[in-house]
């Protein structure tokens, strides 16, 4: 009987303390050795030790050599390239690499192709939902590569019902799919904000008033994302709550943009969006997406803020 394997996390920023939290536990439950986390900053992975079973990793090279299975959820594509550069030559033979952040499909591919040529597997694996979905354990996971349906098993007791309630399961060969599905995902939710924000806004520039608007999004599209994002804008919440930061959300547009270039697919919703959150970042600082409301109050002769 083989020995349960090490698993590893890598980045504790707001999505990815959570997920480590609720697989150190899973982890504990299945008597499997503690999580091995590991954070640039290490004071983030001794504060997670305060609340969960884990192990303190000082370094990436620590984290290559020692873990089976090592899970991520790091910033950017910068990050992630470098991370991986740096786990690379001293990664386990059959280690698997499950990638959650939300980088660009090329470089999925390209790590795809990296981590195979080096004898192990990679898994593209983002995630779908907010901070408070990640501390619930409530996210929808996507799921492409990992070459084999015995490589997912492996993993899938580890993220299912732990992390997240829903696997969408892409293409085993093709890690990059996942990434595009993602990019849809982001692009429905930075519309959306898009569109509430006009909504929004119009209200108020007419007379009927935004918390009229908000009444309305709550009758008719109850406990939705619609209501969730309308509050936000309706108090004002976007400096001191930054669930998803305009530069994040900038940065997936990006991708979003170029994929859709490549495809040759016109997205002019998407095209206001990052007009407004580049007004918005310029003028207000790195605050919630849900501030470009402020954007079309301006364009209504009305006050960034309400």
């Amino acid at each position: 009987m083989s020995a349960p394997p090490q698993c590893a996390f890598i980045g504790l920023g707001a999505m990815g303390k959570n997920m480590a939290g609720h697989i150190a536990n899973k982890l504990a439950s299945m008597n499997y050795p503690p999580l091995l986390a590991y954070n640039r900053t290490q004071a983030r992975t001794e504060e997670l030790q305060k609340t969960h079973p884990i192990e303190i990793a000082t370094s990436l090279e620590q984290v290559a050599k020692s873990a089976d299975i090592i899970f991520s959820c790091i910033l950017n594509d910068a990050a992630v390239q470098e991370t991986i550069q740096t786990l690379l030559p001293h990664l386990k033979k059959g280690a698997i690499l499950v990638e959650s952040s939300t980088i660009s499909p090329s470089l999925a591919k390209d790590l795809a192709t990296q981590l195979s040529s080096r004898g192990a597997h990679y898994l593209a694996a983002p995630v779908m939902g907010p901070p408070d979905r990640a501390k619930s354990g409530d996210l929808t996971i996507l799921m492409a590569g990992g070459d084999s349906v015995e490589i997912r098993q492996q993993v899938l007791p580890l993220l299912l019902n732990v992390i997240g309630k829903r696997v969408i399961e892409l293409s085993y060969e093709d890690a990059a799919e996942s990434l595009r599905l993602k990019l849809c995902g982001n692009f429905f939710i930075t519309s959306m904000v898009e569109m509430i924000g006009e909504g929004m806004a119009l209200g108020e520039a007419v007379g009927v008033g935004q918390d009229k608007v908000k009444e309305l999004i709550d009758c008719v599209y109850p406990n939705s994302l619609l209501s969730l994002y309308a509050t936000r804008m309706l108090n004002n919440t976007y400096r001191h709550y930054r669930a998803f930061p305009l530069s994040t959300a900038k940065k997936d547009v990006g991708h979003i943009l170029h994929m859709a270039k490549e495809a040759n697919a016109e997205l002019p919703i998407t095209q206001i969006f990052l007009e407004h959150a580049n007004k918005a970042q310029e003028e207000q600082g790195d605050i919630d997406i849900s501030g470009v409301v402020g954007c079309s109050r301006e364009k209504a002769g009305l006050g960034f803020d309400l």
